[in-house]
């Protein structure tokens, strides 16, 4: 047997892409299922900005750049900060990386050691998590609950800092519940970030795709923050980009350059033309962001009222952000097929596979295992057959 690194050998796969895997290799194989699982918006990705990429080619941009990104992006980084944030970032004061999960691993690995505690409101991605624990620091899971809309209370959270606690991570809009955070809580939960002096990382990633209008940002409302503050942020959801792995952190210059040598070691620079595409993307026009959040908002509308249907699912919170539901299961707990009893929030999950061929993912490594999660990044036809098929499977079930 392999002796591997202790960390690596204790790391789990990321359930959100198993469950994609999964579903690729049944489709594969010829059968046909509906997948609900992955964080990825089904929309291409705007012409204007893979023409930004084939002019890129074009020109030969096709060499090593700056490992932290090069000025052009950071300059574009740095507007759009400022127009959406309203925050004000030197270009020292950001790194870009291959997607914003390469990112947050690189400034936490920069940040945290063996020994601290980091603060993670679950439920929460399942990546958090696993990023800290490879810094060799420990995750501290704070369970925030679903009768308070799974927001972080400011009680839960003077409860949760200890003399090891020296961050924590917040991500509104959230993955996987769609929560977002409102101006007046985050008012409420940065008087005690500022008495505890932590380093808060703020993930931003879904801020465009919210219904109720624009996010608030944490560092806006409390500037003092911003000397101990993280911003992550990708271009993967707004402008329908996953695959061009382009993802940005912006906080205190010595972070940034501390994690900008890590990535010089890890990685290099993110690819060269993406960068000149994500220049486009954040510069340029920006109405598919709106015409994209606003499809959402009408899948959102037939989820909901699809889930509240079922018996034995519950959705008390309507998402106020991103493109996921978060069904509570529990009630299906002890009811059986083929010989197997639904148990918790993975094993519905794999039952809507076997029996509805359809493919979410269990909310077990979301610390959260009465749940499950739907993603809505797929069309409207797609979410309606998936909806009538997971009916007929809970028909199945048989106490």
């Amino acid at each position: 047997m392999v002796k591997l690194n202790r960390r690596i050998a204790a790391l789990k796969p990321s359930a959100t892409l198993a469950a994609d895997a999964r579903a690729k290799e049944l489709r594969a194989a010829g059968i046909d299922v509906i997948a609900l699982d992955a964080g990825e918006p089904d929309f291409d990705t705007p012409e204007r900005i893979k023409d930004a990429a084939r002019k890129a080619l074009a020109e030969g941009r096709t060499k090593y750049t700056a490992v932290s990104g090069i000025p052009e992006l950071k300059d574009a980084i740095r507007v759009k900060l400022k127009r959406d944030n309203q925050l004000d970032y030197a270009a020292g004061e950001i790194i870009v990386s291959a997607g914003c999960k390469q990112a947050e691993a690189n400034v936490i690995n920069a940040l945290f050691d063996e020994g601290d505690e980091v603060i993670i409101p679950t439920p929460a991605w399942v990546s958090f998590s696993a990023m800290v624990e490879l810094a060799g620091a420990k995750a501290k899971f704070v369970t925030c609950s679903e009768g308070n809309g799974f927001l972080l209370t400011p009680e839960a959270l003077k409860s949760a800092i200890g003399p090891n606690t020296r961050g924590i991570m917040l991500n509104s809009p959230s993955n996987p519940t769609g929560t977002v955070y409102h101006a007046g809580h985050l008012a409420e939960l940065a008087k005690i970030l500022l008495e505890a002096d932590l380093w808060v990382m703020s993930d931003d990633v879904y801020e465009h795709i919210s219904y109720d209008g624009p996010v608030p940002h944490l560092f806006h409302l409390e500037p003092r923050l911003r000397g101990k503050g993280i911003v992550f942020n990708s271009l993967s959801k707004t402008y329908a980009m996953t695959g061009w792995r382009i993802g940005f952190a912006a906080g205190p210059a010595e972070v940034i350059g501390a994690a900008s040598r890590l990535q010089s070691q890890n990685s290099g620079n993110p690819n060269s033309i993406a960068q000149i595409a994500a220049i486009e993307a954040l510069t340029g026009p920006q109405d598919e962001v709106k015409r994209m959040a606003e499809e959402f908002r009408a899948r959102r509308e037939i989820v909901v009222e699809r889930l509240r249907k079922i018996p034995g699912f519950k959705l008390p919170n309507v998402p106020s952000g991103a493109f996921y539901a978060f069904p509570n299961v529990s009630e299906l707990f002890g009811l059986s097929y083929n010989g197997r009893k639904l148990t918790d929030g993975d094993s519905v999950a794999a039952f809507l596979l076997d029996e509805a061929k359809v493919s979410t993912v269990g909310g077990n490594d979301f610390d959260a295992p009465n749940h499950i999660r739907l993603s809505y990044a797929t069309s409207r036809d797609k979410l309606t057959a998936a909806f009538d098929r997971i009916e007929q499977a809970v028909r199945k079930l048989r106490n």
